[in-house]
């Protein structure tokens, strides 16, 4: 199952609640029927309404009624199904694809494999081990991410000055 957000808080009095949404596409929420929110396991729950504003989503679950129940869900994540995953443009991918990618310099140097991707504000962090054990953060910008091949496992990079020491 595929993370898409996280239930923040309670939003008023019949049972909605806040999401930050994991995805640059909020929008993605209002096709979908079903959610699944991860307590102990994952539980499904019907998606009722949808409203969506510049930073937020807010949900509201059939099964969900009043601000005690939707209190239960602060702090939970949002789960789907990979055939509720949207389709990207061919130079789009999702962050779970790069997880395992082989990363080389654009000179053909093996550098390691991304292990985890740290996300923040500016700009995604790739953390690569390396062969010898190290680990290194690789910005995820333009400048130094050339390509990146899901199909082969492969991102391409071209280092700046003292990112791999």
């Amino acid at each position: 199952m595929y993370s898409i957000g996280i239930v923040l808080k309670p939003q008023g009095v019949r049972g909605e609640v806040k999401v930050e949404p994991l995805s640059p596409y909020p929008e993605r929420f209002e096709k979908l029927k079903k959610i699944f929110v991860q307590k102990e396991t994952p539980q499904t729950y019907s998606v009722e309404k949808v409203r969506i504003t510049d930073r937020f989503v807010f949900l509201k679950f059939v099964e969900i009624n009043s601000r005690d129940e939707a209190e239960n869900l602060r702090n939970c994540e949002l789960l789907i199904k990979q055939e509720d995953l949207i389709n990207l443009a061919a130079d789009e991918y999702f962050l779970h694809d790069l997880i395992g990618c082989n990363v080389l310099s654009e000179s053909g140097e093996e550098i390691g494999e991304i292990t985890d991707i740290m996300q923040n504000s500016s700009n995604d962090v790739y953390i690569v081990n390396s062969r010898d054990g190290k680990e290194i953060l690789i910005p995820a910008v333009k400048e130094v991410v050339i390509k990146v091949n899901i199909k082969q496992k492969k991102v391409i990079i071209r280092p700046m000055d003292g990112l791999l020491e």
